[in-house]
């Protein structure tokens, strides 16, 4: 009866990082992408705590082998740091930032009783420039592109690039860079050097189309810090950028591409044969792959491998770090991500968001 009480008297948003260790890494997702704490707090059915599991852990035990549903029994952290009622609290803002963790529970008589937040998640503010790419025609959404560019494309009365901007302010974000090439000048005269919005703008102006990522060669010399996040002015995500930053620079990356699981269905029923026998018929199966999201974080260095002004997609930028020996690694998340370069992605977003 106690615990339970326990348990009741939690504030909601702690209520819903709490798992038990039977429970799937599936539920697990889900349980870290509707708490604002990005932490699972996994007790036992008495209620007392037991350890933690965050998306490091998850990522991890997935690179081990663990599916979606496999338990979180063998992969949570169960000795995490914690700390107790009435613990000093700059002694916790000191232990949280030596051992870098976003939060810690704190725990009275074996009971969750709160979580406490570090500096660093309070303050999210991330120094590193942020390249966003607006130079597309946006033809998956015409005829409303013909007249603006896709970045000014209303979302729920919204231009898709000021809901892309708003959600990257929340982590701290200041400093972005637009490229640029259709209709340059509408998205120039209507964002002109950020300060409408809070945050500081510079554009790159393509003078003919350099592809998806031929316009980072214009950043020669641009980006003094040592690493930058690229994205598009139409992906619109819930990803953790403190975690992608922070797993960029621990594993020593040139580049980071976050990836993400994507769930497709077939155009056309699936047959299972054996020789020339037919066993099975599958009626457009649902497939699971795993897709770029376009969004990544690059080593400012990189910028040098680009030859100048010379058109070149994302993936052949990809492949050619791949060949020239860079240290190219992927970043499983698994928070909303949308692309809001069609009708449909934008007709669901309205439909949710």
């Amino acid at each position: 009866m106690t615990s339970k009480k326990n348990k009741d008297n939690l504030p909601k948003e702690i209520k819903k990082t709490l798992i038990y260790p039977d429970q799937t890494i599936n539920e697990a997702l889900k349980n870290l992408s509707s708490s604002g704490y990005k932490m699972c707090i996994v007790i036992n059915r008495k209620n007392d705590f037991k350890g933690v599991l965050n998306d490091g852990d998850i990522r991890r035990g997935l690179l081990k082998g663990k599916t979606l549903g496999s338990q979180i029994k063998d992969i949570y952290n169960k000795k995490p740091i914690l700390f107790r009622e009435n613990s000093n609290q700059a002694k916790i803002f000191r232990k949280l930032a030596i051992e870098k963790v976003d939060h810690a529970p704190i725990i009275k008589k074996k009971k969750v009783v709160g979580i406490f937040p570090s500096k660093k998640f309070l303050s999210k503010d991330l120094k590193i420039p942020v390249v966003i790419m607006c130079g597309g025609l946006g033809s998956r959404l015409k005829p409303i592109t013909l007249k603006i560019p896709k970045a000014l494309v209303p979302v729920n009365n919204t231009p898709m690039l000021t809901k892309v901007i708003n959600n990257l302010k929340k982590y701290g974000f200041k400093k972005f860079i637009f490229s640029t090439y259709y209709k340059s000048k509408l998205i120039k005269n209507y964002y002109k050097n950020g300060k409408s919005h809070n945050i500081n703008i510079k554009y790159l102006t393509e003078t003919k189309p350099l592809g998806t990522a031929g316009s980072l060669s214009l950043l020669k010399n641009k980006i003094k810090e040592e690493n930058f996040l690229i994205t598009n002015c139409d992906v619109l995500s819930e990803i953790n950028y403190n975690s992608l930053l922070n797993f960029h620079t621990d594993n020593k990356a040139d580049l980071t591409i976050a990836i993400r699981k994507y769930s497709t269905e077939s155009q056309f029923g699936e047959i299972n044969i054996k020789g020339i026998r037919v066993n099975d018929i599958t009626e457009k199966p649902i497939k699971d792959i795993i897709i770029n999201a376009a969004i990544y974080v690059m080593r400012t260095k990189l910028v040098k491998e680009l030859n100048y002004n010379k058109s070149i997609n994302m993936n052949e930028l990809i492949m050619h770090m791949i060949r020239r020996k860079k240290r190219v690694i992927a970043f499983p998340f698994y928070e909303n991500w949308f692309d809001l370069g069609t009708k449909q992605q934008i007709k669901i977003f309205k439909d949710n968001f």
